[in-house]
């Protein structure tokens, strides 16, 4: 009996389940580094440290927790307890040297010092980790993913358990808590380092697995929710010390249950229970199979490597015939000898460190996890001031609640990704960039400043970060094989550290710091002593939710990027785990909805939609009536400065040059992506001096960053206008205003975004402009390109085009709507958070076309997107095209002149009669192009600028958009000197004009030229004449001239750059369109620069100085810093009276000058769209 108990105990000790018991309770204290968020605030105000001080502590920490390389390679060469001795002594140093200079012990010791002991202490979890995943994964290589996340998850859960087992002892000071995480990890794992080691019986698949991991994960569930239970009844409830104590004791005896599981599969599992847990005997078995995995790896990147491309392309059925015929093959091959492995490794087989890094899906993962994990640790690292900032006075229990979701997002991720891929056979990252848009709108929900925030912090930062540390180590073991996981993972680890030092380090305390001065009313404090003993001793301290909203704004969008990388890494390895984990029926239904994927992400409408969405925040510059009075408030500008300011930003808008000629030679992305370069430097650097982060700069600086900011609007358009206009050749005008327009109502949009966040100055709206576009162009650049389809006319387009007018003007008439609300009664913050809220969805609906068209139309819902597959059709229609061209030239020229003066019927038969005779002639090859293109043909921008009518519609349009362009950049002058107060309604009013122009010039110029026959000219020369009305009614000063100026300058001025671009592909051809299109939008600044720098600054500072008593200034030293501090402002109709009378005036000459050009272009346009009837 004696020797049987003395068995089942040496069997108890060497059961792998044992071991992975005590590992999770080695986890349980191992993870000290989550702990900081209640550490920080007491070093903080022990050492007199600032935030920014602080975040380099946390840094410090970051590094210490994921430079696990020597932990790693020791691994290899030393038993496990020495490991984990090494860990203990690291540990006990490290956090015992914090404790004992913050506890008054040790007298103050240098920063750096500080910063080496934390990383020393938090280094020894990185030999915690290292022992218990190294021993685990060994014990239990068939179920890798449940055992790393539920120890992953214990690790994330340990600031909760040692926060309660610190409340429970009552330590006399906070500086305890530090004291504690020295000593309690080193008791724990001296306790049980020489039962945690890779024990006998790990090969077989064990029939008790599946209800041992149940029974750990309802553990798992029960001490979470417990653990939240009691952390919620210590928030609301002042429980006594005794309740506390048994809490925590009720929480130790959870966290030992599992204990239960090795003792009953030793003692209470039948008569052999250590059979179970023996040895596969037979090196045989062994060695048969893994060579016969080795084979089938080999086979598998074999299939990849020899399949043809064209096997993608066919239907599903086809391709798997094909693909198990080359299967056939190639097992065959390899019984014969015939496969050998090749030199790289592929997707799925084992890689070095040094062959992974050479991978891009090994940097998409890790920039994502930079991206999304560093943004998840940078609040988790300060989450302790984050709840000081909001008004909670014991943050140990918010800091202990992320600790809690951490742990279920660990356990849950490994869990949830497991489904996915086993169920469904799709990448585990697709899960990954599911917890990603998660953290997005949880850190959203805080910038807006929402009731609960602190709580949805913690609920959705905390699952999403833990779901991180659980599903990239099984995503990078998928991928890159298990040989060298341990440096792929611990070289992935390195990006916490790296996202925590910027987002961190950086941003969220330079941020905090900010305002915790303006708080305190001191001036900010260089960084050149941060490294030395503090040199202050006050706690600077920052309150309100403005502390940390704009860095969580900042981390929103960041999360978002990092969706766009993981999505990336879907798309990239779908193959690898439909080959992994996908059988027939799952890999049929697989592939299907693969194909109809595949089929949106190319489809031509999500192109057109996305582009619409990168145009909805493109048009920043319109934003420039809404900035400029900021820029000169704080500046303490004049208006002639403002308004070279607003010519350098015209200037930016206009010269497209470069991105047209790179559009040519780079892909779409990267145009975007230089696009959203300059406008975030740009306007950065606007923001920064504003704002006073930076020192004053002279104007001619400020006027360079606007050009440089607004002048990646240019790449924005030429992307967005290139992509659509190929893919969608023959409804070129619906397109571009469709575009332009909502380029146009981009104020309007980033306006109300502006006043739903609710930030507290208005230097606040250029960190807006500089930020919104960078986050939304990045999350799509990948999308907006050409793609097939382009060559067809579809059925379809007719039903699409109206339901996109019908959004937009539902949209503008909501825009409208709600401008007149905001300006005539006193809303609420949250009424205008809905507002802007419906705007989103309102601007989000025309995702319905792409979805509906590949999903809801019919069996083959992609092959009205197909490409024409005969080279012969593209080019006799090509062909067919240039002799019509060269026909409808030689008409023109060969017509007697007498011919005009027939009836119409008359006239009709001869034209006929000579078009049927260059038909033939046309055919016996005798039309030959003449050497100078005609009206109609395709010119160069040279040959353009030899014509009068491009010159024509150039003058008119420096005198008619150039004077709406004036409006516009002066509209916060404007509404300032007719005694509004809120510019930014007004000027998201005009925008949205501008968005009904350009929508509505577009359907109605094509109107008619299509029905009448006339020149599109006529329409730019209508909304000419109603542009000077409107500057006529503003002229006499009238009731309620600022909304007829926003209504007809606002239409026509957006109805121009509807109108221009289709005359000018229509009169000169579509060879060298985009040269000619940024020609012609230099007639912006022209005429800003005349009617803007000249003519109405001059006259609103003239008045201004007679108001003020002043002599009028003069403009030496405009381009240098401000020569006065007082912001002279002019008040009354009298400041743009004049102006409006001018510019209404240049407007009808404009008229008159785009009438000639009609007249010029009359039988071009009848030649182009008339028919017998017209």
């Amino acid at each position: 009996m004696q020797l049987q108990w003395q068995e089942k105990f040496k069997v108890l000790i060497n059961n792998r389940w044992l071991v992975f018991v005590c590992a999770m309770w080695v986890q349980s204290c191992a993870g000290v580094g989550y702990l900081f968020g209640s550490i920080s605030p007491v070093i903080k105000s022990a050492m007199g440290y600032d935030q920014r001080q602080v975040a380099f502590l946390g840094v410090a920490k970051d590094l210490g927790d994921s430079i696990g390389f020597v932990a790693g390679s020791l691994c290899e060469v030393l038993p496990i307890w020495v490991i984990l001795l090494i860990g203990v002594v690291q540990n006990f140093v490290g956090y015992g040297l914090v404790w004992l200079v913050v506890a008054g012990v040790l007298p103050a010791l240098p920063f750096w010092v500080l910063c080496l002991a934390l990383f020393v202490g938090t280094n020894g979890e990185t030999y915690f980790n290292t022992a218990a995943l190294v021993s685990c994964v060994q014990n239990f290589p068939k179920s890798r993913g449940p055992v790393v996340g539920i120890l992953k998850g214990f690790a994330g859960l340990s600031g909760a358990i040692l926060t309660q087992i610190y409340l429970m002892i009552n330590f006399p000071n906070e500086s305890s808590l530090i004291f504690m995480v020295a000593v309690a990890p080193t008791i724990v794992v001296i306790a049980l380092m020489f039962i945690i080691r890779p024990v006998g019986g790990h090969k077989q698949v064990k029939p008790s697995d599946n209800s041992s991991f149940f029974f750990t994960y309802s553990v798992c569930l029960i001490l979470a929710i417990y653990l939240l239970a009691v952390l919620v009844i210590e928030d609301l409830v002042d429980v006594s010390q005794a309740i506390i104590t048994l809490f925590a004791v009720i929480l130790i005896l959870f966290v030992l249950l599992p204990v239960i599981i090795p003792i009953r599969l030793v003692f209470f599992s039948g008569p052999r229970p250590p059979a179970e847990e023996s040895l596969l005997s037979e090196a045989q078995k062994q060695e048969a199979s893994k060579s016969e995995q080795g084979v089938n790896e080999i086979i598998l990147s074999e299939v990849e490597d020899e399949k043809p491309p064209e096997v993608d392309s066919l239907p599903a059925s086809e391709r798997q015939k094909r693909i198990a015929h080359l299967q056939a093959k190639l097992f065959q091959a390899a019984a014969e000898g015939a496969v050998r492995r090749r030199k790289g490794p592929r997707r799925g087989e084992d890689f070095t460190l040094m062959q992974a890094l050479r991978k891009a899906d090994f940097w998409l993962i890790f920039f994502s996890l930079v991206l999304a994990s560093g943004s998840g640790l940078a609040v988790i690292d300060n989450f302790g001031q984050i709840c000081e900032s909001l008004g909670y006075d014991d943050t140990t229990i918010y800091v202990s609640m992320i600790s809690i979701w951490n742990f279920l997002g660990r356990v849950g991720g490994g869990y949830f990704s497991e489904l996915v891929i086993r169920k469904y056979a799709y990448p585990r990252p697709v899960t990954m960039a599911m917890v990603q848009v998660i953290m997005a709108i949880g850190l959203f929900y805080a910038t807006m400043g929402w009731p609960g925030e602190i709580y949805v912090l913690a609920v959705l930062i905390g699952l999403g970060y833990g779901a991180h540390w659980a599903i990239v180590p099984a995503s990078a073991s998928e991928l890159f094989g298990l040989k060298s996981f341990g440096a792929l993972y611990n070289f992935l680890t390195l990006a916490s550290p790296v996202g925590s030092l910027i987002f961190s380090g950086v941003i969220a305390s330079g941020i905090y710091d900010y305002y915790a001065d303006l708080q305190a009313g001191l001036s900010h404090q260089n960084s050149e002593a941060m490294l030395a003993i503090p040199l202050r001793d006050d706690d600077l301290t920052c309150l309100g939710t403005i502390c940390y909203s704009i860095t969580f704004g900042i981390l929103s969008g960041l999360c978002l990027v990092a969706t766009v990388l993981s999505l990336i890494v879907v798309y990239r390895t779908k193959r690898v785990y439909a080959n992994l984990y996908g059988n027939s029926q799952d890999r049929n239904m697989r592939l299907q909805w693969h194909e109809k994927f595949k089929g949106l992400i190319n489809n031509r409408w999500l192109v057109f939609v996305c582009a619409m969405w990168v145009q909805s925040c493109a048009g920043v510059g319109y934003l420039f009536g809404s900035i400029s009075p900021v820029i000169k408030s704080a500046m303490g500008y004049d208006q002639r400065q403002v308004a070279f300011l607003g010519v350098a930003k015209d200037l930016g808008d206009s010269i497209g040059f470069v991105a047209g000629s790179l559009c040519e030679v780079l892909p779409i992305w990267v145009i975007l992506l230089i696009g959203v370069v300059q406008n975030f430097v740009g306007y950065g650097l606007v923001w920064l001096v504003v704002a006073g982060f930076l020192p004053a700069l002279p104007l001619w600086v400020l006027c360079l960053a606007l050009f440089v900011g607004t002048n990646g609007e240019t790449y924005f358009n030429t992307a967005a206008l290139v992509s659509c206009v190929q893919n969608f050749p023959k409804n070129r005008g619906p397109v571009v205003g469709i575009l332009k327009g909502f380029a146009g109502l981009s104020s309007a949009i980033l306006t109300q975004i502006y006043l739903m966040i609710n930030f507290p100055n208005e230097s606040s709206l250029i960190f807006m402009v500089a930020v919104a576009p960078t986050i939304v162009i990045i999350a799509l650049m990948f999308i907006i390109r050409p793609v097939g389809g382009h060559k067809q006319v579809k059925p379809s387009d007719n039903s699409s085009f109206f339901f996109t007018y019908s959004v937009c003007l539902i949209l503008a008439i909501y825009l409208l709507a709600v401008l007149v609300i905001e300006d005539l009664v006193d809303v609420s913050q949250a009424i205008i958070t809905l507002f802007a809220a419906i705007l989103i969805l309102f601007i989000l609906v025309p995702v319905i076309i792409p979805i509906r068209l590949v999903f809801f139309s019919g069996p083959r819902p992609n092959t009205e997107e197909s490409l024409l597959s005969e080279a012969q059709k593209q080019e006799a229609s090509k062909s067919e095209e240039d002799v019509n061209e060269i026909i409808l030239s030689e008409v023109e020229d060969e017509k007697p002149p007498e011919v005009d003066s027939l009836p119409a019927s008359e006239r009709q038969k001869r034209i006929a009669h000579l078009q049927a005779k260059l038909f033939q002639a046309a055919a016996e090859g005798a039309v030959r192009r003449r050497k100078g293109p005609r009206r109609g043909e395709d010119f160069t921008l040279k040959q353009a600028l030899r014509k009068a009518d491009f010159w024509l519609i150039f003058f008119s349009l420096v005198l008619a958009s150039g004077s709406g362009l004036t409006v516009i950049d002066n509209y916060g002058q404007i509404c300032e000197s007719l005694g509004y107060n809120n510019t930014t309604i007004y000027v998201s009013m005009i925008s949205i004009w501008n968005f009904l122009g350009r929508v509505g010039a577009g359907y109605f110029s094509e109107l008619v030229i299509r029905k009448y026959a006339y020149p599109r000219p006529v329409t730019m020369a209508m909304v000419q004449v109603i542009m000077a009305i409107g500057l006529l009614y503003a002229t006499m000063g009238w009731p309620g001239e600022i909304y007829v100026l926003t209504v007809l300058i606002g239409l026509g001025y957006g109805a121009h750059w509807a109108i221009v671009p289709a005359s000018a592909s229509e009169l000169f051809g579509l060879k060298s369109f985009g040269a000619l299109y940024n020609f012609l939008t230099l007639a912006n600044p022209v005429g800003a620069l005349i009617f803007s720098g000249v003519i109405a600054s001059g006259i609103y500072d003239y008045y201004a100085d007679l108001q003020a008593g002043l002599s009028h200034q003069n403009s030496e030293a405009m381009l240098a810093i401000p020569l006065r501090d007082d912001d002279v402002t002019c008040v009354g109709t009298i400041c743009y009276s004049i102006t409006f009378g001018i510019l209404s005036g240049v407007c009808l000459v404009a008229t008159v000058l785009s009438l000639i050009v009609v007249y010029r272009t009359r039988r071009v346009y009848a030649n182009l769209y008339g028919n017998s009837q017209g």
